[in-house]
């Protein structure tokens, strides 16, 4: 029934938004009139990747609602296009660099720093290479990167979870609208949403001692780093904690867990100047450090309309108002727009989701300390609070935080599927 649910979005959405791209090419805002045919394209070539390649691991109803899923990104990434400033630059540096690139010099100027913008400017370089410098299928090629890091992240999950709670965390994933709008667009939330899915992936095959996790895992943190290398510390902070989690079994999984703290030892010297410099610091190796790291955000991000006076962390009773701001505001009567307004209902959503969890994710508490996935989860969105919890404006703290929504999503999932309440609604329709 849910398969045949999500391929009716799939086909309401996608062609939604082949009709959307190609009215605004039609009326001249936009040189997308070949949407008509480049989103039914996209969707086609994603739904035979995922079928030839996920299908045996996910099974065949995954398919059907990632692909619906990456409709609903096409159909959001209309007017993300429409309205996005910063991804016309992107794709003007773009197609700079990809004149370079198509002589075989790859030693160019992105005009920004290296890790940054820079990365995300080289990055649609090579993407404008495959595209022939074309606008639309460039924001195609980067909408659908966004959905193949949810993809990856939610294959690491599955080992670890019942078929309920796997299934019901796929669904949010797919459909939920700030990772369906913000990362629908060629920026750095897609990348980064990419490069978290591959950390995902990496770490949950070595801790089952698959070696080929480790490949995966670097070019994760790699792409994650070389794009937002404060983001990509949190992700081995949290590797760490999953590193840590006590497994079942007596010996089962401690080699992959000790190649992972390997790495997350490696990985944080290589990335802590880049996180350094991006907060206009010398070094990051103190608590000092980090102090002022936040006081800089603080003060970079408090400013414009969207502003307010960020909750910072100073002890633990800071952190449920933290935690709310972070994930869930602004609140509805603190909007002030139409999106903002939107994003308020969904975080009013949320907060419900999370409360009916809380049961589920007490009984579930002794599992999650020995999935080292399921931990990583928990460690990443704790931590993100606490650094963003520095961040004094909505605007940003709406985009910046799809990148720990999935992590959320599952934690949820995990406690709405838990097996009691299977059994419970199981015996109630008795």
């Amino acid at each position: 029934r849910d398969e045949r649910g999500f391929g009716f979005v799939l086909l309401i959405a996608g062609t939604a938004a082949a009709i959307a791209f190609g009215a605004l090419g039609l009326t001249g805002a936009l040189p997308t009139t070949a949407g008509l045919f480049l989103v039914p394209a996209f969707l086609i070539g994603n739904w035979f990747v995922l079928n030839r390649f996920v299908r045996n691991v996910a099974g065949a109803g995954f398919v059907t609602i990632a692909t619906a899923g990456l409709a609903l990104r096409y159909l959001a990434a209309a007017p993300r296009m429409y309205g996005g400033v910063d991804s016309l630059d992107y794709q003007v540096s773009g197609e700079r660099l990809a004149t370079s690139f198509r002589s075989f010099d790859f030693i160019v100027d992105t005009g920004r720093s290296i890790p940054g913008t820079g990365s995300l400017r080289y990055l649609a370089g090579i993407v404008n290479v495959l595209t022939g410098s074309h606008f639309l299928a460039t924001f195609l090629v980067f909408t659908s990167l966004a959905l193949w890091g949810q993809v990856w992240f939610l294959l690491s999950c599955r080992p670890v979870l019942t078929q309920r709670q796997f299934r019901l965390a796929t669904m949010l994933l797919m459909v939920w609208p700030s990772l369906a709008f913000w990362p629908s667009s060629i920026g750095k939330e897609s990348a980064a949403l990419f490069g978290l899915g591959l950390v995902a992936l990496g770490a949950s095959k070595l801790l089952r001692r698959e070696l080929a996790g480790l490949l995966i895992l670097v070019m994760g943190i790699a792409a994650v780093g070389l794009i937002r290398p404060h983001v990509a510390m949190i992700a081995l902070a949290g590797l760490l904690a999953g590193a840590l989690a006590r497994q079942t079994g007596s010996r089962k999984g401690l080699g992959g867990q000790v190649i992972l703290v390997v790495m997350v030892t490696v990985g944080a010297m290589l990335l802590t100047d880049a996180s350094a410099s991006l907060f206009g610091l010398e070094q990051l190796d103190g608590l000092q450090d980090v102090t002022a790291a936040l006081d800089f955000t603080q003060d970079r991000t408090s400013q414009d309309q969207s502003q307010f006076v960020a909750p910072r962390v100073e002890s633990v009773v800071d952190y449920p108002w933290a935690f709310a701001t972070v994930i869930l505001r602004p609140f509805p009567w603190e909007a002030d727009s139409v999106t903002a307004l939107i994003t308020g209902l969904e975080g009013m959503v949320l907060l419900a989701l999370l409360l009916i969890a809380i049961p589920g994710l007490i009984a579930e508490v002794g599992a999650i300390f020995t999935r080292g996935i399921l931990l990583y989860s928990v460690a990443f969105t704790a931590i993100f609070v606490f650094l963003f919890s520095a961040v004094g404006n909505f605007g940003i703290l709406s985009r910046q935080r799809a990148q720990v929504l999935p992590f959320v999503l599952l934690i949820a999932a995990i406690g709405l599927a838990h097996e009691r309440y299977t059994r419970t609604e199981t015996s109630a329709a008795r």
